[in-house]
C-alpha cells in the first residue's frame, strides 16, 4: 500500500496487530498518520525491527495485547 492512512484505520484494520509505518506523521508519540510497510504479528515483529533498524521505519501495536519482552537499557544516574 503506497496510500497514507490514518491510525484509526490502521487499528480498525489490523487489530492485534503490528503495523510498520513509512514516512509517519506523529503528534509527540502518537501516530496520526502514514503508510502502511508491512502488517505483523506478534512472533514477526522482532525480526522486521531488527532488519529495518535504520530504515525509518516506526513500529506500533494497534491493539493492546497479552504479550511481553525485555527491554534492555544503559542509564547513568548522577548525583551532585
Amino acid at each position: 500500500m503506497d496510500e497514507r492512512v490514518s491510525w484509526q484505520y490502521m487499528s480498525e484494520t489490523y487489530p492485534d496487530m503490528w503495523v510498520a509505518i513509512r514516512e509517519p506523521e506523529m503528534d509527540g508519540p502518537d501516530v496520526i498518520s502514514g503508510i502502511i510497510e508491512a502488517v505483523l504479528s506478534d512472533d514477526e515483529i522482532i525480526e522486521c525491527e531488527n532488519n529495518h533498524l535504520y530504515d525509518g521505519l516506526k513500529f506500533r501495536r494497534t491493539t493492546e495485547g497479552n504479550w511481553g519482552g525485555i527491554i534492555e537499557s544503559n542509564f547513568i544516574i548522577e548525583v551532585s
